[in-house]
């Protein structure tokens, strides 16, 4: 599947960290029936890429209709024109 938008929401701006464009991390959910190997796929979240920076969260409830899981995962920033993501442990 691909990213839906309706299933994201920013929760909270949690800090800052220096100053300027970016510099305020958020915290942000994501829920949707894709399991985390979609997710985690290259250029899953690029819809998201002008509205996340390096540093901001993202809880996601993955793979709702079958075997719900979550799994976080940190925002490490644009790269190669894909916004990348980070699961955490």
């Amino acid at each position: 599947m691909a990213f839906e938008l309706d299933g994201f929401k920013r929760l909270a701006s949690l800090g800052a960290i220096g100053t300027g464009a970016g510099s305020v991390k958020s915290l942000c959910t994501y829920h949707t029936n894709d399991d985390a190997a979609a997710v985690e796929a290259d250029g899953y979240f690029n819809d998201l890429k002008n509205d996340l920076n390096a540093g901001d969260i993202i809880l996601c409830g993955l793979d709702i209709d079958a075997a719900p899981i979550l799994k976080s995962y940190i925002c490490r920033g644009v790269t190669g024109g894909n916004l990348v993501i980070a699961a955490q442990a």
